[in-house]
């Protein structure tokens, strides 16, 4: 760890790419479920055109219906629910550094547990599900809170996808190694794995993360670049607001507000069938193996990854070079990708055929990627400095994942025949059609009056002095492709005179040294 001070990255890059680790194990636990779960409940035992040939893994199957199966999802999706707006309004009073660390480290430790538990009775799996669900509730409003402390404004899309990209990535990379692992290995064995990375990254995380840009040993370059949140920081020192000091009334009576929880209760009712029943549908549809399926149920996700990368760029471009609008930039993402992905999920209802309905769900899902510049960035827009609450607020979208597994488990859990799968497919996609339609009419990307405070995160006012932070570094940058990062050494060592941060006690070493360097060379 101790050669890693000398190393020249910004803090706020290995703060983004461990949220998108973090993201890439959690989310990961849900399709690894979805998939063992799948098969273990299946009678299907042939290979014969499966991927994946000669399996020899330790196998198991269970007595398990439909219904059964969708409604262990369901379980851990109310878990979710339930903790939504108290873990974002937490953000605002504890450190939401902690916060997501101490919940990785839970939600793996019981994911470690879940193959045991079977033995105990199908009960305790749903008390497992459900208790990772209000655990892992606290991920996302602490993960964007966090965030919300070291992005700039003009960089917040850009930032918030990579985070985002484990998620997105996530599925499929749990889907393909969980059908390896179950063909060559057991059918648990992924379990096993994927829980163990999750222990190690939340040591990793503790060890290496600082809460904010003013608790950092940072450069002078990167002080400069972050300056409006050291100053935010330093103007809140010592004044943590009560969540009973929250301003929840202009939250819920928020139409903007209101327009990004409706994009978040339809993207959740989508992900859901994406993760959980996707795999469920090729295999009561179709009677594919589950090596297919793992690979089918990736594809999408891979898509939805490249499509991200491309799109952050674009519409961060959009408002870098003033071609438009935060809010007309943020609604813009939001009909390509959202309207796209509807109207694909509309048309799977009335195909018959699982590569014509692989080929839309791939399509639906690059495009969605689009959106992740829409509504999923929009809380940071709304009021930086309740990024926190806001998010957990959105969360309660959440509901669309609890309506999805639990209508799947009433409709195709019953039957499992292609034209019960069908309607669920034709829900969904009119209710993210109609979804795309409310936020193309009440969204904003605009700061919120209520959230002016004087005394919180201050926005960029025009002759303010903070505004050049932004227009100066895009003149510095201006020679820079959007691939190559974005790289500012420290000019001072932690020997002469860095600031130190107060939110850790172990030392330079251990907290916080990736960002430190022994160049004090400007890299432009």
């Amino acid at each position: 760890m101790a050669g890693c001070r000398y190393c020249c990255i910004p803090h706020r890059y290995v703060v983004v790419l461990l949220c998108f680790l973090g993201m890439l194990i959690t989310v990961g636990f849900r399709e690894s479920f979805a998939v063992v779960v799948t098969h273990i409940s299946s009678n299907t035992t042939s290979d014969e055109e499966s991927i994946f040939k000669n399996c020899t893994g330790k196998d198991l199957h269970v007595d398990w219906s439909g219904s059964t199966s969708q409604l262990m999802h369901t379980a851990f999706f109310v878990g979710q629910l339930v903790t939504s707006i108290p873990s974002g309004a937490l953000t605002a009073t504890f450190s939401p550094k902690r916060m997501m660390g101490i919940t990785l480290l839970i939600t793996s430790v019981l994911f470690l547990l879940i193959s045991e538990s079977r033995e105990a009775g199908i009960w305790l799996i749903f008390v497992i599900r459900t208790i990772q669900g209000i655990v892992e509730g606290m991920a996302v409003p602490s993960m964007n809170a966090i965030i919300s402390k070291w992005a700039r404004k003009d960089e917040r899309s850009r930032l918030i996808n990579i985070a985002y990209g484990g998620v997105y990535l996530s599925p499929a990379v749990a889907s393909f190694c969980s059908a390896a692992t179950i063909c060559y290995i057991s059918w648990d064995s992924i379990m096993y794995i994927t829980g163990s990375l999750g222990v190690a990254w939340a040591f990793v995380w503790f060890l290496v993360v600082y809460p904010s840009p003013d608790q950092a040993f940072i450069g002078e370059n990167e002080q400069r670049v972050l300056r409006e949140q050291l100053e935010a920081a330093r103007k809140n020192a010592g004044q943590s607001q009560s969540i009973f000091e929250l301003p929840w009334r202009k939250f819920f009576t928020s139409l903007p507000v209101l327009a990004v929880w409706v994009g978040s209760f339809c993207r959740n009712f989508i992900f859901a069938m994406l993760i959980s029943e996707v795999p469920q549908y090729f295999k009561d549809s179709y009677g594919l193996p589950t090596a297919t399926i793992g690979v089918l149920s990736a594809a999408p996700h891979v898509c939805m990854v490249v499509f991200m990368s491309f799109g952050s760029v674009c519409f961060d471009k959009l408002i870098q070079k003033r071609l438009l609008s935060v809010t007309k930039t943020r609604k813009l993402a939001q009909f390509i990708g959202y309207g796209i992905q509807g109207g694909c999920t509309f048309a799977i209802a009335f195909i018959d055929d699982y590569v014509q309905a692989f080929i839309l769900l791939c399509v639906g899902a690059a495009f969605s990627a689009f959106a992740i510049s829409g509504f999923q960035t929009n809380p940071l827009d709304l009021a930086p400095q309740y990024a926190g609450p806001l998010t957990g607020i959105v969360r309660t979208g959440m509901l669309g994942a609890v309506v999805s597994t639990a209508l799947a488990s009433q409709l195709p859990g019953r039957s499992r025949s292609l034209e019960s799968w069908q309607k669920m497919f034709l829900i969904g996609g009119v209710l993210h059609l109609g979804g795309v339609i409310f936020y193309l009419i009440f969204a904003s990307g605009e700061r919120q009056p209520w959230a002016e405070s004087a005394t919180e995160f201050q926005a960029v006012e025009p002759g303010s002095g903070s505004e050049e932070v932004y227009d100066d570094h895009f003149a510095e940058e201006s020679w820079r492709s959007e691939t190559e990062p974005m790289l500012y050494p420290t000019q001072r060592g932690a020997s002469n005179g860095s600031p130190r941060g107060t939110g850790h006690g172990n030392g330079d070493v251990l907290y916080g040294s990736l960002n430190a360097c022994g160049d004090s060379r400007s890299v432009y």
